[in-house]
């Protein structure tokens, strides 16, 4: 019954059609690209999922059978086999004590020998899928600003660990002294490599923050773009909602670069200016809305099964009220292995944003709760 209650929203959803965008140039693979939707459910056995935060973080193995992610209340990692759709088992992990996480999860990866990086509110480390900790990787480098490596929760806020070359890349946050550079951390010597970034000044100039004071208290309020750091086949890559551009740590020179990926029907760079310190309310909500309604580019995903970079974007139109519910456009964008384009196309029918998604033999998975069970949207593309 329940899978014919996700059904019938189905339509609601997704629409199966093709793209919409006007003819582009010859080569463009997305030009007549079209789509279909299954759904499938996670069968937990003698168990439930609990989903009241949804997947939250979550990462996939090497072959992408296996999807793990964490709940909250036990804290249990979560092991699921998406080639049978059942529940394998769940871990529970510890929040004090010598293989403590930490008081809350902030993200974790999965590497290639089953290994966990993870990082806790208080806590960056490697354990086993047991919960065991094998490796404190809460590192403060030498050689830099001493403020800064000694404060943890700014260093470390967007870092992503490299199992293959056994090193952590770390963005410091914006207000630190290390905006827009890359940190290049070995663990077992303490050094660091600095790369700068300046394209990353993007994320800076389409945020703004609202701050408000009542009595003794301090509301803030904040919108802005994406900023994405992931290892895609074999290779870190860094990118920014405002921008359609990349930077890449090339893997045998291992050197850093910026490649301005050229689309011909997009735009790609955001073509709006904001208040990044708006003094009231009215005009925070307008630029919020002008950064929302313009092209907000994801991260690129390596799709194996084609050999291809597969990238999706997003335009988000908020209700006229705070009730009224947002609309959206959705985009798709392909890439071979060095960035040139591919093709590229506005998805007809595609009425909301893939959530917790990612791409599997070729299909993007989504996540979806069915009254608090596990299950996903798995679009088909053709092209």
């Amino acid at each position: 019954m329940k899978n014919v209650f996700y059904l019938l929203l189905i339509p609601l959803l997704y629409s199966c059609g093709k793209a919409s965008s006007e003819k582009a140039e010859s080569g463009n693979i997305l030009e007549k690209l079209t789509f279909t939707v299954d759904t499938v459910m996670v069968d937990a056995g003698d168990d439930i999922f609990i989903l009241s935060s949804g997947l939250g973080t979550k990462a996939l193995n090497q072959d992408k059978s296996k999807l793990l992610f964490f709940e909250r209340e036990p804290f249990s990692l979560v092991q699921v086999d998406l080639n049978n759709l059942k529940l394998i088992g769940k871990t529970p992990f510890q929040k004090e004590g010598p293989n403590s996480v930490g008081t809350y999860l902030t993200d974790f990866q999965l590497g290639p020998n089953s290994e966990l990086f993870i990082q806790g509110n208080s806590s960056q480390a490697k354990f086993t899928t047991e919960g065991k900790l094998t490796k404190n990787l809460k590192i403060v480098p030498e050689g830099i600003d001493s403020e800064l490596a000694n404060n943890f929760q700014k260093l470390y806020a967007r870092a992503v660990f490299d199992f293959e070359k056994n090193r952590i890349y770390a963005q410091p946050s914006l207000e630190s002294l290390g905006k827009n550079k890359l940190y290049i951390i070995d663990p077992h010597s303490k050094g660091v490599r600095i790369e700068p970034m300046p394209e990353m000044k993007a994320v800076e100039e389409f945020s703004g923050t609202f701050i408000t004071k009542s009595g003794e208290g301090t509301m803030y309020r904040y919108f802005g773009v994406g900023s994405f750091t992931t290892i895609e086949n074999g290779q870190l890559l860094i990118s920014s909602g405002a921008m359609s551009g990349i930077y890449r740590l090339n893997p045998k020179l291992d050197s850093l670069y910026f490649i301005p990926i050229q689309h011909q029907n997009f735009p790609n760079r955001m073509e709006v200016t904001v208040n990044n310190s708006p003094t009231d309310e009215a005009q925070f909500s307008e630029d919020r809305r002008k950064v929302y309604e313009q092209l907000n580019y994801m991260e690129p995903r390596w799709d194996e099964s084609r050999e291809m970079f597969l990238r999706l974007g997003k335009k988000t139109f908020l209700g006229e009220r705070r009730e009224d519910p947002s609309t959206y456009e959705v985009f798709l964008f392909a890439y071979d292995q060095d960035f040139n384009v591919l093709g590229e196309t506005k998805i007809e029918g595609l009425k909301q944003v893939p959530g917790s998604c990612f791409w599997k033999d070729g299909k993007l998975w989504s996540y979806v709760n069915v009254e608090d069970e596990l299950g996903f949207a798995v679009i088909d593309f053709k092209f």
